[in-house]
Protein backbone atom coordinates (compact mmCIF):
# COMPACT_ATOMS: atom_id res chain seq x y z
CA UNK A 1 0.00 0.00 0.00
CA UNK A 2 1.49 3.39 -1.12
CA UNK A 3 0.72 7.16 0.69
CA UNK A 4 -0.65 8.91 -1.70
CA UNK A 5 -3.85 9.65 -0.61
CA UNK A 6 -4.35 12.90 2.78
CA UNK A 7 -2.99 12.31 5.76
CA UNK A 8 -5.05 11.19 8.86
CA UNK A 9 -2.73 14.24 10.43
CA UNK A 10 0.39 16.46 9.45
CA UNK A 11 2.58 18.71 10.62
CA UNK A 12 6.69 19.75 11.04
CA UNK A 13 8.90 19.33 13.99
CA UNK A 14 9.38 22.68 15.21
CA UNK A 15 5.67 22.91 16.67
CA UNK A 16 5.28 18.75 16.99
CA UNK A 17 8.53 17.02 18.12
CA UNK A 18 9.69 13.37 17.48
CA UNK A 19 9.19 12.31 21.16
CA UNK A 20 5.66 13.97 21.57
CA UNK A 21 4.93 12.29 18.21
CA UNK A 22 5.86 8.86 20.10
CA UNK A 23 4.53 9.28 23.09
CA UNK A 24 0.69 10.18 21.14
CA UNK A 25 1.04 7.06 19.12
CA UNK A 26 2.27 5.13 22.25
CA UNK A 27 -0.76 6.22 24.69
CA UNK A 28 -3.36 6.30 22.28
CA UNK A 29 -1.85 2.94 20.75
CA UNK A 30 -1.81 3.83 16.93
CA UNK A 31 -1.67 1.57 13.85
CA UNK A 32 -0.65 2.89 10.95
CA UNK A 33 2.70 4.70 9.27
CA UNK A 34 4.21 7.65 10.40
CA UNK A 35 6.62 9.40 7.36
CA UNK A 36 9.44 12.20 7.85
CA UNK A 37 10.62 13.94 5.16
CA UNK A 38 13.76 16.07 6.41
CA UNK A 39 14.68 19.38 4.38
CA UNK A 40 16.96 17.57 2.35
CA UNK A 41 14.31 15.10 0.80
CA UNK A 42 15.50 12.22 3.00
CA UNK A 43 12.44 10.52 4.04
CA UNK A 44 11.99 7.60 6.92
CA UNK A 45 9.03 5.29 6.76
CA UNK A 46 7.71 4.06 10.42
CA UNK A 47 5.42 1.11 10.52
CA UNK A 48 3.47 1.42 14.21
CA UNK A 49 1.69 -1.18 15.70
CA UNK A 50 -0.67 -0.71 18.56
CA UNK A 51 1.42 1.92 19.48
CA UNK A 52 4.99 0.57 19.30
CA UNK A 53 7.17 0.94 16.43
CA UNK A 54 8.01 -2.27 14.64
CA UNK A 55 9.93 -1.54 11.62
CA UNK A 56 11.70 1.31 10.48
CA UNK A 57 13.18 1.98 6.84
CA UNK A 58 15.74 4.89 6.40
CA UNK A 59 15.88 6.16 3.00
CA UNK A 60 19.76 6.28 2.99
CA UNK A 61 20.34 2.70 4.37
CA UNK A 62 21.66 3.61 7.88
CA UNK A 63 23.17 1.50 10.57
CA UNK A 64 23.06 -1.03 7.51
CA UNK A 65 23.30 -4.35 9.52
CA UNK A 66 27.21 -5.04 7.68
CA UNK A 67 28.37 -1.94 8.75
CA UNK A 68 27.35 -2.62 13.04
CA UNK A 69 29.34 -5.98 12.55
CA UNK A 70 32.21 -4.76 11.34
CA UNK A 71 32.23 -1.65 13.63
CA UNK A 72 31.91 -4.08 16.94
CA UNK A 73 34.18 -6.37 15.42
CA UNK A 74 32.27 -9.45 14.67
CA UNK A 75 33.38 -10.42 11.99
CA UNK A 76 36.27 -9.56 9.07
CA UNK A 77 36.47 -7.09 6.03
CA UNK A 78 36.81 -10.23 3.77
CA UNK A 79 34.20 -12.09 5.75
CA UNK A 80 31.53 -9.46 4.94
CA UNK A 81 32.83 -8.91 1.52
CA UNK A 82 31.90 -12.82 1.03
CA UNK A 83 28.72 -12.51 2.38
CA UNK A 84 27.76 -9.36 0.34
CA UNK A 85 28.62 -11.77 -2.99
CA UNK A 86 26.51 -14.40 -2.00
CA UNK A 87 22.22 -13.42 -2.78
CA UNK A 88 20.20 -13.54 0.05
CA UNK A 89 19.84 -11.93 3.82
CA UNK A 90 23.03 -11.36 5.40
CA UNK A 91 22.14 -12.76 8.57
CA UNK A 92 20.69 -15.68 6.59
CA UNK A 93 23.94 -16.33 4.68
CA UNK A 94 26.38 -16.25 7.78
CA UNK A 95 23.93 -18.36 9.57
CA UNK A 96 24.26 -21.32 7.23
CA UNK A 97 27.92 -20.80 7.06
CA UNK A 98 28.47 -21.09 10.84
CA UNK A 99 29.88 -17.61 11.24
CA UNK A 100 27.23 -16.47 13.74
CA UNK A 101 24.45 -18.14 15.49
CA UNK A 102 20.76 -17.16 15.55
CA UNK A 103 20.72 -15.38 18.69
CA UNK A 104 23.36 -13.42 18.14
CA UNK A 105 22.16 -12.03 14.84
CA UNK A 106 18.73 -11.09 16.36
CA UNK A 107 20.48 -9.36 19.03
CA UNK A 108 22.65 -7.53 16.34
CA UNK A 109 19.69 -6.95 14.30
CA UNK A 110 17.74 -5.62 17.20
CA UNK A 111 20.74 -2.92 17.40
CA UNK A 112 20.33 -1.96 13.96
CA UNK A 113 16.56 -1.54 14.73
CA UNK A 114 17.41 0.53 17.93
CA UNK A 115 19.63 2.72 16.10
CA UNK A 116 17.99 3.78 13.47
CA UNK A 117 15.19 4.92 15.83
CA UNK A 118 17.26 6.93 17.80
CA UNK A 119 18.44 8.47 14.92
CA UNK A 120 14.76 9.74 14.97
CA UNK A 121 14.95 11.76 17.58
CA UNK A 122 18.19 14.24 15.86
CA UNK A 123 16.15 15.37 13.08
CA UNK A 124 15.95 19.17 12.45
CA UNK A 125 13.31 20.99 14.04
CA UNK A 126 12.02 21.69 10.15
CA UNK A 127 11.39 17.71 9.46
CA UNK A 128 7.42 17.28 7.60
CA UNK A 129 5.82 14.76 9.42
CA UNK A 130 2.35 12.40 7.77
CA UNK A 131 0.97 10.07 9.61
CA UNK A 132 -1.68 7.82 7.34
CA UNK A 133 -3.98 5.82 10.13
CA UNK A 134 -4.45 2.27 9.43
CA UNK A 135 -2.02 2.06 6.56
CA UNK A 136 0.59 -0.53 6.24
CA UNK A 137 3.25 0.34 3.69
CA UNK A 138 6.41 -1.50 4.63
CA UNK A 139 4.08 -4.94 4.87
CA UNK A 140 6.57 -6.29 1.79
CA UNK A 141 9.71 -5.14 3.38
CA UNK A 142 12.16 -5.89 5.67
CA UNK A 143 12.29 -9.48 8.51
CA UNK A 144 9.88 -9.78 11.35
CA UNK A 145 8.46 -7.15 13.46
CA UNK A 146 10.55 -5.87 16.12
CA UNK A 147 9.37 -6.26 19.39
CA UNK A 148 10.81 -3.84 21.86
CA UNK A 149 9.58 -1.68 24.71
CA UNK A 150 8.93 2.08 23.14
CA UNK A 151 9.84 3.53 26.33
CA UNK A 152 12.99 2.25 26.23
CA UNK A 153 13.17 3.65 23.19
CA UNK A 154 11.65 6.59 23.74
CA UNK A 155 14.61 7.13 26.39
CA UNK A 156 17.17 6.05 24.51
CA UNK A 157 16.70 8.79 21.74
CA UNK A 158 15.94 11.20 24.42
CA UNK A 159 19.19 10.66 26.13
CA UNK A 160 21.22 10.95 23.20
CA UNK A 161 19.21 14.00 21.64
CA UNK A 162 16.94 15.29 23.92
CA UNK A 163 17.99 18.85 23.76
CA UNK A 164 16.57 18.41 19.57
CA UNK A 165 13.12 18.21 21.36
CA UNK A 166 11.44 22.15 20.82
CA UNK A 167 9.29 21.82 24.07
CA UNK A 168 12.09 20.55 26.23
CA UNK A 169 12.70 23.87 28.13
CA UNK A 170 9.00 24.95 28.08
CA UNK A 171 7.76 21.55 29.95
CA UNK A 172 10.32 21.53 32.35
CA UNK A 173 9.38 25.22 32.74
CA UNK A 174 5.78 24.77 33.75
CA UNK A 175 6.67 22.27 36.30
CA UNK A 176 10.41 23.45 37.62
CA UNK A 177 8.17 24.96 41.20
CA UNK A 178 6.50 21.44 41.98
CA UNK A 179 7.69 18.90 43.72
CA UNK A 180 8.91 15.81 41.71
CA UNK A 181 6.80 12.44 42.80
CA UNK A 182 7.48 9.18 40.84
CA UNK A 183 4.40 7.84 39.91
CA UNK A 184 3.56 4.15 41.66
CA UNK A 185 2.99 2.40 37.93
CA UNK A 186 6.97 3.42 37.18
CA UNK A 187 9.12 0.50 36.58
CA UNK A 188 12.27 1.88 35.82
CA UNK A 189 13.65 -1.26 33.17
CA UNK A 190 11.20 -0.83 30.69
CA UNK A 191 12.99 2.76 30.31
CA UNK A 192 16.20 0.97 30.58
CA UNK A 193 17.37 3.22 32.70
CA UNK A 194 21.13 2.65 33.93
CA UNK A 195 23.37 3.14 37.28
CA UNK A 196 23.01 7.25 37.06
CA UNK A 197 19.38 7.41 36.07
CA UNK A 198 18.57 5.36 38.77
CA UNK A 199 20.40 7.30 41.17
CA UNK A 200 18.16 10.24 39.98
CA UNK A 201 14.68 8.06 40.99
CA UNK A 202 16.61 7.60 44.38
CA UNK A 203 16.79 10.88 45.15
CA UNK A 204 13.19 12.29 44.00
CA UNK A 205 11.52 9.23 45.68
CA UNK A 206 13.51 9.69 48.75
CA UNK A 207 13.08 13.53 49.33
CA UNK A 208 10.83 15.16 46.15
CA UNK A 209 12.49 17.71 45.58
CA UNK A 210 11.42 20.44 42.99
CA UNK A 211 13.57 20.29 39.49
CA UNK A 212 16.27 23.41 40.84
CA UNK A 213 16.71 21.43 43.67
CA UNK A 214 17.61 18.05 41.89
CA UNK A 215 20.22 19.73 39.74
CA UNK A 216 21.49 21.35 42.97
CA UNK A 217 21.69 18.08 44.28
CA UNK A 218 24.57 17.36 41.77
CA UNK A 219 23.20 13.36 41.40
CA UNK A 220 24.01 13.17 37.98
CA UNK A 221 25.01 16.16 35.03
CA UNK A 222 22.55 18.69 34.58
CA UNK A 223 21.47 17.27 31.41
CA UNK A 224 20.88 14.15 31.80
CA UNK A 225 18.53 15.22 35.14
CA UNK A 226 16.57 17.43 32.81
CA UNK A 227 16.12 14.73 29.53
CA UNK A 228 15.18 12.28 32.27
CA UNK A 229 12.82 14.57 34.20
CA UNK A 230 11.24 15.38 30.76
CA UNK A 231 11.24 12.04 29.50
CA UNK A 232 9.16 10.78 33.10
CA UNK A 233 6.67 14.14 32.82
CA UNK A 234 5.49 13.41 29.40
CA UNK A 235 4.95 9.99 29.85
CA UNK A 236 3.41 10.79 32.96
CA UNK A 237 5.55 9.22 35.03
CA UNK A 238 5.47 12.10 37.50
CA UNK A 239 2.41 12.20 39.77
CA UNK A 240 0.79 15.28 39.30
CA UNK A 241 -2.78 13.07 40.57
CA UNK A 242 -3.89 13.05 37.42
CA UNK A 243 -3.87 10.86 34.10
CA UNK A 244 -2.66 6.75 33.89
CA UNK A 245 0.84 6.67 32.81
CA UNK A 246 1.90 6.13 29.22
CA UNK A 247 2.16 1.98 28.68
CA UNK A 248 0.98 1.39 32.63
CA UNK A 249 -1.28 -1.82 32.74
CA UNK A 250 -3.39 -2.46 36.02
CA UNK A 251 -1.23 -5.63 36.34
CA UNK A 252 1.55 -5.36 34.25
CA UNK A 253 3.83 -8.78 33.19
CA UNK A 254 5.81 -6.94 31.42
CA UNK A 255 9.82 -7.88 31.89
CA UNK A 256 12.26 -4.91 31.28
CA UNK A 257 13.18 -4.06 27.59
CA UNK A 258 16.58 -5.54 27.87
CA UNK A 259 15.09 -9.23 28.86
CA UNK A 260 13.44 -9.43 25.62
CA UNK A 261 13.51 -12.00 23.04
CA UNK A 262 13.45 -10.52 19.78
CA UNK A 263 13.34 -11.10 15.85
CA UNK A 264 13.45 -8.33 13.36
CA UNK A 265 14.48 -7.34 10.25
CA UNK A 266 17.74 -8.07 8.16
CA UNK A 267 19.02 -6.29 5.51
CA UNK A 268 19.09 -7.70 2.05
CA UNK A 269 22.44 -8.21 0.23
CA UNK A 270 23.29 -6.81 -3.02
CA UNK A 271 22.81 -9.50 -5.19
CA UNK A 272 26.45 -8.49 -6.94
CA UNK A 273 30.04 -9.29 -6.13
CA UNK A 274 32.44 -7.49 -4.18
CA UNK A 275 36.21 -7.85 -4.54
CA UNK A 276 37.93 -9.83 -1.75
CA UNK A 277 38.64 -7.48 1.10
CA UNK A 278 36.20 -4.79 0.05
CA UNK A 279 34.12 -4.03 2.84
CA UNK A 280 31.13 -2.66 0.94
CA UNK A 281 28.19 -2.42 3.67
CA UNK A 282 25.10 -4.27 2.81
CA UNK A 283 22.41 -1.78 1.05
CA UNK A 284 18.71 -1.45 2.11
CA UNK A 285 17.09 -3.23 0.01
CA UNK A 286 13.51 -4.24 0.05
CA UNK A 287 13.91 -7.53 2.85
CA UNK A 288 12.50 -9.66 0.36
CA UNK A 289 13.85 -13.34 1.06
CA UNK A 290 15.68 -15.03 -1.80
CA UNK A 291 17.34 -18.12 -2.00
CA UNK A 292 21.02 -18.17 -0.84
CA UNK A 293 23.14 -20.15 -3.39
CA UNK A 294 26.36 -22.08 -2.78
CA UNK A 295 29.12 -21.29 -3.40
CA UNK A 296 32.97 -21.94 -2.56
CA UNK A 297 34.23 -19.36 -0.08
CA UNK A 298 37.96 -18.91 2.32
CA UNK A 299 36.72 -19.12 5.73
CA UNK A 300 38.86 -17.57 8.58
CA UNK A 301 38.12 -20.53 11.12
CA UNK A 302 37.66 -24.35 10.77
CA UNK A 303 34.18 -25.84 10.38
CA UNK A 304 34.71 -27.54 13.36
CA UNK A 305 34.95 -24.39 15.37
CA UNK A 306 32.20 -23.17 17.49
CA UNK A 307 30.36 -20.12 16.12
CA UNK A 308 30.06 -16.83 18.04
CA UNK A 309 27.65 -17.05 21.13
CA UNK A 310 24.94 -14.58 21.91
CA UNK A 311 25.30 -11.35 23.78
CA UNK A 312 21.79 -10.80 24.63
CA UNK A 313 22.37 -11.63 27.81
CA UNK A 314 25.22 -9.43 28.64
CA UNK A 315 24.44 -6.15 27.34
CA UNK A 316 21.31 -4.15 26.04
CA UNK A 317 21.68 -1.96 23.02
CA UNK A 318 19.41 0.23 24.39
CA UNK A 319 22.39 1.57 26.92
CA UNK A 320 24.03 2.91 24.49
CA UNK A 321 27.48 1.49 25.21
CA UNK A 322 29.51 -0.39 22.32
CA UNK A 323 29.14 -4.26 21.74
CA UNK A 324 33.02 -4.83 21.49
CA UNK A 325 34.15 -5.61 24.71
CA UNK A 326 31.27 -7.84 25.09
CA UNK A 327 31.28 -9.88 22.09
CA UNK A 328 35.24 -10.00 22.53
CA UNK A 329 34.07 -11.92 25.74
CA UNK A 330 31.34 -13.89 24.36
CA UNK A 331 34.22 -15.18 21.34
CA UNK A 332 37.16 -16.05 23.78
CA UNK A 333 34.94 -18.05 26.29
CA UNK A 334 32.90 -19.59 23.25
CA UNK A 335 29.65 -20.34 26.49
CA UNK A 336 26.48 -20.69 25.49
CA UNK A 337 23.71 -18.23 26.12
CA UNK A 338 20.31 -18.78 25.68
CA UNK A 339 18.09 -16.07 24.55
CA UNK A 340 16.10 -14.58 27.37
CA UNK A 341 12.35 -14.51 26.94
CA UNK A 342 9.87 -13.19 24.78
CA UNK A 343 8.15 -10.40 25.31
CA UNK A 344 4.49 -8.90 24.12
CA UNK A 345 1.84 -7.31 26.29
CA UNK A 346 -0.98 -9.37 24.91
CA UNK A 347 -3.43 -6.53 24.93
CA UNK A 348 -6.10 -6.13 22.32
CA UNK A 349 -5.73 -3.45 19.77
CA UNK A 350 -7.65 0.06 20.44
CA UNK A 351 -8.85 1.30 17.54
CA UNK A 352 -8.09 5.38 17.12
CA UNK A 353 -10.83 7.39 16.01
CA UNK A 354 -9.79 10.23 13.82
CA UNK A 355 -13.11 12.42 14.16
CA UNK A 356 -12.04 15.74 15.19
CA UNK A 357 -8.11 15.64 15.11
CA UNK A 358 -5.98 18.95 14.18
CA UNK A 359 -4.53 18.12 11.25
CA UNK A 360 -1.40 19.80 12.50
CA UNK A 361 -1.27 17.36 14.87
CA UNK A 362 -2.05 14.53 16.01
CA UNK A 363 -5.21 15.17 18.45
CA UNK A 364 -6.41 17.22 20.94
CA UNK A 365 -5.43 15.63 23.95
CA UNK A 366 -2.45 16.60 25.91
CA UNK A 367 0.83 15.60 25.66
CA UNK A 368 1.22 13.27 28.72
CA UNK A 369 2.95 15.23 31.40
CA UNK A 370 2.86 19.04 30.01
CA UNK A 371 1.51 20.90 33.28
CA UNK A 372 -0.33 23.82 33.17
CA UNK A 373 -0.43 26.44 35.59
CA UNK A 374 0.68 25.20 38.89
CA UNK A 375 2.45 22.17 37.40
CA UNK A 376 -0.87 20.05 36.46
CA UNK A 377 -1.26 18.77 32.95
CA UNK A 378 -2.71 20.99 30.54
CA UNK A 379 -5.09 19.79 27.35
CA UNK A 380 -2.60 20.72 24.58
CA UNK A 381 -2.06 18.98 21.10
CA UNK A 382 1.22 16.19 21.81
Amino acid sequence: MSADGPATAEGDLERTPFAHLFVYAVDHRLTGALILVEPTGAEHTLRIVRGSPVKIRPSDGYARLGEILLEEGVISADILSDALATRGLLGDVLLLTGLLDAPTIDWLAQVQFVRRMVRLFDLPPETKYRYFDGLDVLADWGGDPAKVDPLGLLWAGLRDHGERSTRLHRTLERIESVPLRLHPALEPGRFGFGEGERAVLDVVQSSAPSLPALIRSGVAPESTVRKLIYALAITRYLDFGKGIPVGAEPSSSVPPASAASLSLGRMQLRPTVHRVGAAAPDPAGDGERAPVLGRGRRRDRMSSEPSPVSTVAGTSPLSGGSLSAAVAAELASAAGIASAAGMDSGRPPREPSGAGRDRDAWGSSAPPGEGGPGGSPATEDP
